[in-house]
């Protein structure tokens, strides 16, 4: 039996070996701290946290350490791709805080995702995503201690930034994979691995996650690029272009032979020739592809050479095209449906003093530029809200229609004093009169609103090219641009205001008047019937596109037909048309179906040397608008000879001759006569 002695004996040193056995198990967990696969994390729960991971739990005798980077976000968070697209900021990680001054770090981008705030697309990553980070400059075989300060960019209704400091070391020991291995792994696999030629990232090379993803064609546009994969290739869900820091390109849209992807804002796209990044996704397989574009240029190409604004903001030479465009359009047949507003608001001003003449055409002018106005905010919120935007595309509306049917209504019984509506408070205040009486500028100003609203289903030569600067730019470019052209289509009111003598070429008043004010009231009844004749089309769902013009020669567009055609090497007439596009109606009466043109493309079309398409723009139809965007064009009449292996498009001008169609087809090498 153990004497007193000897059990304080024992018990100290049970005691001893306790307090061992402590010291020995803080000083494991002390280093199991010091050493660990991950950082701590940082950030928000309630918005997004990072973190370093690593893929191996030390060193071994590895030059080159596999990290990553991970965030992990809160619903409706993101943060953002190496190129974030029209707004945001790529993450950004520093290493010169670490101990080795040699340190650095590559990071690897998996595959984004395209996200669409408030009209503006981005590219980045939702939920949680690990970019991999590959860490050079380390000594091989010894400790890594890893001080990095990284900045990122969460955002959803907001934007907020966030980061630190992050830190991490890891062992000398032996690397074996760590918990985050496989994690990292399967985000490294969604890296599109890039096209190589040798040693050279190049369009011609084959790419390991996409061998089947080959450039067939790379066309710059005016307002963006024309891409189109080699046969054999997926479906295209998504190309990311990084061309130039301050612009940006919107998601691909399908077209003939490829897909138009639309650049924001347009008028900065200045490609030089330029190296241009495509990251490609078409499931199963990704790719990274880098392709020489060069600017566009070529004579052929016609309008569309001169809407390359230079970057900095809209040119003189735009402002001037939509100006003379705008003038222009007074002259189109188009406006045949106001001719007799204009004509009714010269008439009641025969006779008038001076300064009401100076008034009533200055009210006029008022109304054609607020409508501009309110043309380009209604196509801007149409834009912001991933609608359909285009020069005319009102009259695609219904409702629309029966408006314009019911005001062209009032305005022609006014014409004939049969009514007499009273005009809102704040316009009365300021004329003091009834629609369609005396002194009437409230009656001038809503007419010059409804004359441009009534101008606008068809374009006119330089409208189309201002057009497409500025429903592919900004929103400056957007309202500076719609006003110009309001200004030109203004341009004989604002000339009668600032010399009212010319209305004294006009007759004296007299019994003629109030016959030519029926006669024009005649004249808008037609301009209602017509709208009537648009609105049953839209309302008629068994209509055949093929048989709307009776020429059985035009086959029915189609995206699957122009590939055929250009398949077998031959040019295709693309007629792009709609029953409310009274110049559309012009040009086929006047040029298409009359001699010559009519028989040597009858002919062509006999002999296969030509294939005759014609659109019908009359209902929406997004992949007509496609169509046209994809060529510069947000409007009609649209006239386009598609040339074979890739030659460049012949456009024809808005108001067709018979030699400007024949000299296409010739230059297309359309020969029959």
């Amino acid at each position: 039996m153990a004497t007193s002695h000897q059990t304080a004996a024992w018990r100290l040193t049970i005691r001893i070996f306790a307090i061992m056995a402590g010291l020995m198990t803080g000083l494991a967990g002390g280093l199991a701290g010091a050493y660990a696969a991950e950082s701590d994390w940082i950030g928000d729960p309630q918005i997004g946290e990072v973190r370093l991971v690593s893929a191996v739990t030390a060193t071994g005798d590895l030059d080159r350490v596999p990290l990553g980077i991970e965030f992990t976000l809160a619903a409706g968070w993101k943060v953002y791709w190496r190129t974030p697209g029209e707004a945001g900021l790529a993450p950004v990680i520093d290493l010169t805080a670490s101990p080795n001054p040699d340190l650095a770090g590559r990071i690897s981008w998996p595959l984004p995702k395209r996200f669409d705030a408030f009209g503006f697309d981005n590219f980045g990553y939702a939920n949680e995503v690990i970019l991999p980070l590959e860490l050079v400059g380390h000594v091989a075989g010894t400790p890594l201690q890893i001080i990095a300060d990284l900045e990122a960019l969460a955002c959803s209704d907001i934007c907020v930034p966030f980061g630190g400091r992050l830190a991490m070391a890891l062992p000398d020991g032996p690397a074996v994979a760590s918990p985050h291995a496989q994690a990292m792994a399967q985000y490294a696999a969604m890296v599109p691995r890039p096209a190589t030629d040798g040693d050279r990232i190049s369009a011609s090379g084959i790419s390991a996650s996409g061998p089947s993803l080959r450039l067939a064609r790379v066309e710059a546009r005016p307002n963006g690029l024309v891409i189109s994969l080699a046969e054999g290739a997926p479906p295209i869900a998504d190309i990311f272009v990084e061309a130039q820091d301050d612009v940006a390109f919107k998601a691909p849209v399908p077209m003939q032979d490829g897909v138009f992807l639309e650049a924001v804002p347009a008028d900065k796209l200045a490609f030089g020739p330029a190296t241009v990044t495509l990251t490609i996704s078409a499931p199963p397989e990704m790719a990274e592809l880098q392709v020489t574009v060069t600017a566009v240029g070529d004579p052929s190409a016609g309008e569309l050479a001169y809407s390359l604004a230079p970057a900095g903001g809209l040119s003189w030479r735009i402002i001037a095209l939509a100006l003379l465009g705008g003038l222009i359009l007074n002259l189109m047949p188009c406006v045949l449906p106001v001719l007799a507003l204009k004509l009714a608001a010269v008439l009641d001003a025969v006779g008038a003093p001076r300064r009401e003449l100076r008034l009533r055409f200055l009210a006029g002018a008022m109304g054609i530029l607020t409508s501009f106005v309110v043309l380009a905010g209604g196509l801007a919120l149409l834009r912001v809200a991933g609608g359909t935007v285009g020069w005319g595309v009102q009259f695609q509306n219904p409702a629309f229609l029966v408006v314009m049917m019911v005001m062209l209504g009032v305005f022609a019984l006014s014409l004939v004093d049969l009514v007499m509506i009273p005009v809102p408070r704040f316009v009365r205040d300021l004329s003091g009169s009834r629609l369609g009486g005396s002194h009437s500028y409230g009656g001038d100003f809503m007419a010059g609103m409804l004359a441009t609203v009534l101008a606008t289903p068809c374009s006119a030569p330089f409208v189309g090219t201002a057009v497409a600067v500025a429903l592919s730019g900004g929103m400056l470019d957007l309202f500076g641009i719609f006003i110009a052209l309001g200004l030109g289509l203004a341009a004989p009111w604002i000339l009668v205001a600032m010399q009212p003598s010319l209305v004294g070429f006009l007759p004296r008043p007299g019994p003629w008047m109030p016959w030519l004010k029926r006669g024009l009231a005649l004249l808008l009844l037609a301009t209602m019937i017509w709208l009537g004749s648009v609105l049953l089309v839209l309302l008629d769902p068994s209509r055949d596109a093929t048989m709307a013009d009776g020429e059985a020669r035009w086959g029915v567009w189609s995206q699957q037909a122009v590939s055929t055609s250009l398949d077998n090497g031959r040019p295709v007439f693309v007629d792009v048309t709609a029953d409310w596009c009274v110049t559309c109606k012009a040009n086929k009466a006047l040029v298409l179906d009359r001699q010559p043109v009519s028989e040597v493309i009858a002919n062509a079309a006999a002999a296969n040397e030509v294939t005759l398409l014609r659109a019908d723009w009359t209902r929406p139809d997004d992949e007509i608008a496609a169509f046209l965007v994809s060529h510069g064009r947000y409007g009609i009449p649209f006239n386009i000879i598609l040339r074979p292996d890739g030659q460049v498009p012949i456009i024809l001008p808005e108001l067709l001759s018979d030699d400007a169609v024949l000299t296409a087809l010739e230059n297309a090498g359309v020969t029959s006569k």
